[in-house]
């Protein structure tokens, strides 16, 4: 990436300063302490991508359980890959959190800087428009939210937009080296996360259309080839692996579910949280698109297409597991749509400093720079508009999920102490209480079970959240204790005979040679 979109310019480097402050002070609101010592986690989600990770690195393969087959019960490979080489540090278990987190803020500064990059290509004449996109990018709550909680949402997000980037460097250099970056960035979104590859594929077909011009289609093979095999590749190992072509967790939403039910609720959720952060970028935009005929042209196209297509998936595919459904979580737009929001930034931006510069050439003899003092305010209403309301909860009341990720850390912590090795833990919640319980844990909700993942729903879609079958999981395999409670569980336990439930909420098997009772029935809160 060229150094002249950065150079001299001291108001990146501040905001690029502010920013380290204020995600450093995100993570410090995460420490939690058991027994005197510090500890971090990261959402749920990812921690079990830690828990496959920690078995990785530890020599027993890709596994959720040590000893058991291979089960994909993650989507993100790269990610996962990355965590697992954390986890070969001399490192406590307590902290790899951290390192992850802190690994994510070089993420977001980088996610940053190739926004501010793209849209000085887009508009070289304005450093302000650039620096405008930079600061609602920099505190735009979701992706903060999902990038500093482990998820590899900015890390997508970051080889989305640098292989952007660089494509519109390969449209007009036609160069080898430029070919050869824009596929290895593809390569690296795709086995980051599978489903990048829509994102990607608009990408590649942005390149195709600006190849029909040039009649230059040769030099463009380049990235399509690092597509194809990343596709292919990625397809053949986990087929090889864990003897599935697709993750665990795809069975477990897609099967038994209609693509109507899914579209249903994936609507429900994009309307009542999604559209609300977007709708007035997107009115700014479309007008910024009628009015201005030199902005309607293929990179301005393809920034939407990136965004549009997010929310297609999103809606496709019922949401994500963290939207509300009633019960306030994360209370913004969910982790895919988040992917396509640094493309409306970038067009917005560029729309409202060019009027405000139109504005100021009426006057005569005016000049149209656009002041730091003007762009900080724009900055400031655009986010206020678009992510006030999480950010004012997770200041004055608590980061979301963050109470019960420690709590669940907790658990998984207080089972350790007291159970031994050998017993078999069963959860709702596979993050936390796997991980940090370092216990063999069946997961009551199939993400990692490819027997309920692929039965029939027990309830209405909720991704990730309608399959279960407690005669199988509990009734058959007989746990040594169920951690924690969700839905009916507990009425199901309740006239199982052989189990009994602790005080503090944690069912055991009456049988169990496994557990130190008197203890585990303490309180670990």
């Amino acid at each position: 990436m060229s150094s002249k979109y950065f150079s001299s310019n001291k108001s990146f480097l501040a905001l690029i300063l502010l920013a380290i402050s204020f995600y450093t002070y995100f993570i410090y609101k995460t420490i939690f302490f058991i027994d005197g010592q510090m500890y971090f986690t990261l959402v749920d989600d990812a921690m079990i991508s830690m828990n496959y990770a920690k078995h990785l690195a530890d020599g027993y393969g890709m596994v959720w359980n040590i000893g058991e087959a291979p089960v994909q019960g993650f989507t993100n490979m790269g990610w996962m890959l990355y965590m697992s080489l954390l986890h070969l540090l001399p490192v406590d278990p307590s902290k790899i959190s951290f390192l992850v987190m802190i690994t994510s803020i070089v993420i977001l500064l980088s996610v940053v800087s190739i926004v501010y990059a793209i849209t000085r290509n887009l508009y070289a004449s304005s450093k302000q428009a650039a620096l405008l996109t930079a600061i609602i990018t920099t505190f735009y709550f979701p992706l903060v939210f999902w990038t500093l909680r482990g998820m590899e949402v900015g890390l997508v997000t970051l080889l989305v937009y640098l292989s952007v980037f660089f494509a519109y460097k390969l449209a007009v250099t036609q160069s080898y080296k430029h070919a050869f970056i824009v596929g290895l960035l593809m390569f690296g979104a795709i086995i980051t996360r599978f489903d990048s590859a829509t994102q990607i594929g608009l990408i590649i077909l942005y390149l195709f259309f600006v190849s029909l011009e040039k009649k230059k289609f040769k030099i463009n093979l380049i990235p399509v080839a690092f597509y194809i095999f990343a596709l292919l590749g990625l397809l053949s190992f986990q087929y090889l692996y864990f003897g599935d072509i697709l993750p665990n967790t795809y069975h477990l939403k897609v099967v038994g579910v209609s693509s109507l039910e899914k579209i249903q609720l994936g609507i429900n959720v994009f309307f009542d949280y999604a559209i609300r952060e977007f709708s007035p970028l997107l009115f700014v935009i479309i007008g910024g698109l009628v009015y201005y005929k030199e902005l309607r042209n293929k990179k301005t196209f393809l920034l939407l297409g990136l965004f549009f297509i997010q929310v297609t998936y999103s809606i496709y595919v019922g949401g994500d597991y963290a939207e509300p459904y009633n019960i306030p979580q994360v209370d913004a737009a969910n982790r895919f749509i988040t992917q396509g929001m640094p493309a409306l930034f970038i067009i917005f931006s560029i729309v409202i400093i060019k009027f405000i510069e139109d504005l100021k050439r009426i006057k005569i003899n005016s000049n149209p720079q656009v002041s730091n003092l003007t762009v900080l305010l724009l900055g400031g209403a655009t986010l206020i508009i678009i992510s006030s309301e999480p950010w004012y909860k997770s200041m004055t009341d608590n980061i979301p999920l963050l109470k019960s990720d420690i709590w669940r850390a907790k658990l998984g912590v207080h089972i350790n102490k007291n159970t031994d090795k050998d017993v078999i833990v069963a959860v709702h919640a596979t993050g936390q209480i796997p991980y940090y319980s370092d216990r063999n844990t069946l997961d009551l909700l199939g993400k990692s079970d490819s027997h309920i993942a692929k039965l029939p729903p027990a309830t209405k879609f909720r991704p990730g959240h309608n399959k279960w079958n407690y005669e199988y999981s509990i009734g058959k395999l007989q746990p040594d204790l169920i951690a924690d409670e969700w839905g009916k569980s507990r009425y199901y336990l309740s006239k199982q005979t052989n189990y009994k439930r602790l005080k503090n909420g944690i069912w055991i098997r009456i049988t169990s040679q496994f557990i130190d009772t008197k203890e585990l029935e303490k309180n670990f809160k």
